[in-house]
């Protein structure tokens, strides 16, 4: 069966472009957005209210990453193989896969409480675990595997406006932070709810067995190896310069770090809308599979060393115009930090889209796993006398030679798959 009729039998495939602008929509809804109540709650709350809100959202973000566990990936894979055997399981396995995390996850940050002294109310831990629960059981595989990026802009677009009316209408204080976090978390809760339910609708509920369920942890755990790595990766490097540098180093890191992490998370929307078709175009002719990956690739490579550039170049203008000119020194480092984008973009979408559907999601952890140890040890080392440009720098080369590595094991895989 050849590629087009194998897509044939599945329906007519949506634009693409229209698929990548609703997911881009979704995606600076969900992230970016936020940012913009963020000047009326550091006026309301004021310093210490506003770091309490900034401690606990983090945490809960942070806990989000391990509570997601890469099961989300991992079913966009699954359901886009179309087996019926395997899509009436992946419900279960993601919701029990990831209410097995959650446990985990509180219980783990119930000791964190005791060292940390903005969390050490039962306040802040049930709403960092609320958190946590929000972003963590997030419905938007669902909306992914289905392709409807319209569907997932909409509910994003309304969780944003209604936190936004709820915040400017009830917060009026520092008393109030706790409850910022929670108008800021409710329609979130809600809508991964809802997703959830449609996606029952869709593809079923069959309870899994425990042996099915320990090897979906199993397999998950690969792909949280990529897709929560990075994140884990960025906060390391601010708490490695909090212990052996200076508190401005932290802070300027800190800055540079929101903007590149901003940048790298951009490539979501892509991944979201390749991955499903790609899966698809795998299962029935691999060859065109392979070309279309490389394609993407090449192209989505391309635009962010350009942009990559422009923005080192202006990197003097755009760091204190978003961090105050009192940061603006921080400049360089964050200069240093974009390097690094190109190679850490162009690995995310290779891995996500075209690794994961030729199923070398083992090699992928093996690499992210070595990647990884070897920039804590690395860093840890910088750190003293290199600060935040050292670790920067760091970052860049080794994330360049992870890109490397994995070109290398694609060019291998369409190799095997061109031979007879």
């Amino acid at each position: 069966m050849t590629g087009e009729r194998a897509l044939s039998t599945r329906g007519p495939m949506p634009r693409l472009g229209s698929h990548l602008a609703f997911a881009s929509i979704s995606q600076l809804l969900r992230y970016a957005a936020p940012l913009l109540v963020y000047p009326y709650l550091t006026r309301t709350l004021g310093i210490d209210a506003m770091g309490y809100f900034s401690t606990v959202m983090a945490v809960g973000l942070m806990c989000s990453v391990f509570v997601e566990f890469g099961y989300g990936l991992m079913s966009v894979r699954e359901l886009a193989s179309g087996d019926r055997h395997v899509t009436g399981a992946v419900l279960s396995e993601l919701c029990l896969g990831r209410s097995v995390m959650f446990l985990l996850v509180a219980a783990g940050l119930a000791i964190i409480c005791h060292y940390v002294d903005l969390l050490a109310d039962s306040g802040a831990y049930v709403a960092a675990l609320a958190i946590g629960l929000a972003y963590g059981f997030s419905a938007s595989w669902y909306y992914i595997a289905a392709e409807r990026p319209r569907a997932l802009a909409g509910i994003d677009l309304s969780c944003s406006l209604t936190s936004f009316a709820l915040i400017l209408a009830l917060v009026r204080g520092p008393a109030d932070a706790l409850l910022a976090l929670w108008l800021f978390v409710i329609p979130l809760l809600a809508a991964a709810l809802y997703g959830h339910l449609l996606a029952r609708r869709r593809y079923g509920f069959r309870l899994t067995s425990p042996s099915a369920l320990l090897a979906s942890l199993a397999l998950s755990l690969r792909f949280f190896f990529f897709t929560g790595f990075p994140s884990l990766t960025n906060r390391w490097s601010v708490i490695a310069l909090a212990i052996w540098s200076d508190p401005l180093q932290v802070v300027y890191f800190a800055a540079g770090e929101k903007l590149t992490t901003a940048a790298i998370n951009t490539t979501v929307p892509l991944t979201r809308v390749l991955l499903p078709r790609i899966g698809r175009l795998m299962a029935g002719d691999p060859g065109a599979a392979y070309r279309d990956i490389r394609r993407y690739v090449i192209g989505i490579g391309g635009f962010y060393l350009c942009a990559s550039a422009v923005t080192i170049a202006l990197a003097g203008i755009i760091y204190p115009i978003m961090f105050g000119a009192n940061l603006a020194e921080g400049s360089r480092i964050f200069a240093a930090q974009m390097l690094m984008v190109p190679f850490a973009a162009s690995s995310r979408v290779l891995v996500q889209v075209g690794l994961t559907s030729m199923r070398k999601e083992g090699f992928c952890a093996l690499v992210f796993i070595a990647s990884t140890l070897l920039y804590l040890l690395v860093s840890a080392l910088i750190a003293p006398t290199g600060g935040g440009i050292g670790i920067a720098l760091a970052r860049a080369a080794i994330e360049m030679i992870v890109l490397l590595l994995f070109v290398r094991a694609f060019i291998q895989a369409g190799h095997s798959q061109a031979r007879p």
